[in-house]
């Protein structure tokens, strides 16, 4: 089970997360989207990058007040196949909802007609309509397309003749660099707010001090430290039971000895070099400087 499985599905799976992050990009912030009314969906669809392998919506929740589906899928990397992905998935979903009508109009026995049997629905039944939302955490702006039709290589001249005739699919999309934290008021404003400091270790110390972050859940804490990119600041939080906070702080703290330790070092190095450009001997560089033949070797003697 990847990182994604364990840190971002749940967190983007809360309902009032999602609604909130639905209702921010497709709805102009309206509370169209309740938390109350979503129903969590888990289904598997067969993969298209290997035979006989399954692939699975990162989270899709359906609206069953409304009657519509929402998927968000959760990306770190631009994936050029994007728009065909989606296309796949939202394809999927309606293959399996036709599916369940015909199970269920089966299993009463209440088609009346052999039209009805050959379509697998009656004419008064419904499907229920699928936006899938891409949520991209990675650095920077999303380089793959958000249409199908950019997959396409086609002249204008062409695609201007084909027209309408020539369907295309595309799909919203939220990039985590630069989506305005201000549209949220749950933990969510702390996620993006992180994510637009990953590049500045100082705005994001600052940061980190604020009231907001020293009272966020521990579930926010690790989904928001996965995409910091700071090497073993997670296994810290975990191995020392360390709030995200703390664990950002005494990292800092290591960083700016390692620093100080390194430049003593170097300084040392360079008097060493000095000293055997200058014609001193073994004995008297290691009396004078206390170096090991370790670091003697280092300068190149």
């Amino acid at each position: 089970m990847g990182k994604k499985d364990i840190v971002d599905r749940p967190f983007f799976s809360d309902r009032e997360r999602f609604a909130e992050l639905v209702n921010a990009v497709l709805y102009g912030g309206r509370q169209i989207l309740l938390p109350v009314n979503l129903v969590l969906h888990r289904r598997k669809y067969p993969s298209l990058s290997s035979a006989g392998g399954e692939s699975e919506r990162d989270v899709l929740m359906e609206d069953a007040v409304q009657n519509i589906c929402y998927g968000i899928e959760i990306e770190t990397e631009s994936d050029y196949s994007m728009p065909e992905r989606v296309i796949n998935y939202d394809v999927c979903d309606y293959g399996f909802q036709m599916r369940e009508l015909d199970r269920g109009h089966r299993a009463k026995k209440d088609y009346s007609s052999y039209r009805e049997r050959k379509s697998r629905m009656k004419k008064s039944d419904f499907l229920c309509p699928i936006v899938t939302i891409v949520l991209y955490l990675g650095e920077g702006h999303w380089e793959g397309g958000q249409k199908l039709s950019q997959m396409f290589h086609l002249s204008s001249g062409l695609r201007e003749l084909l027209g309408t005739n020539l369907h295309d699919y595309d799909f919203p999309l939220i990039e985590a660099d630069f989506v305005d934290p201000a549209l949220f008021d749950t933990d969510l404003r702390a996620f993006f707010q992180a994510m637009q400091c990953r590049r500045d270790r100082d705005k994001l110390k600052d940061l980190l001090q604020t009231q907001a972050f020293r009272c966020l859940s521990s579930e926010a804490e690790r989904v928001i430290a996965r995409h910091l990119h700071i090497k073993s600041l997670i296994c810290r939080m975990e191995k020392e039971e360390l709030p995200m906070c703390k664990a950002f702080d005494d990292l800092m703290k290591e960083e700016r000895s390692e620093g100080k330790r390194e430049g003593k070092r170097e300084e040392k190095l360079r008097i060493i070099r000095q000293m055997a450009q200058a014609g001193f001997e073994e004995t008297m560089i290691r009396r004078i400087t206390k170096c090991t033949r370790e670091e003697l070797a280092a300068v190149g003697r």
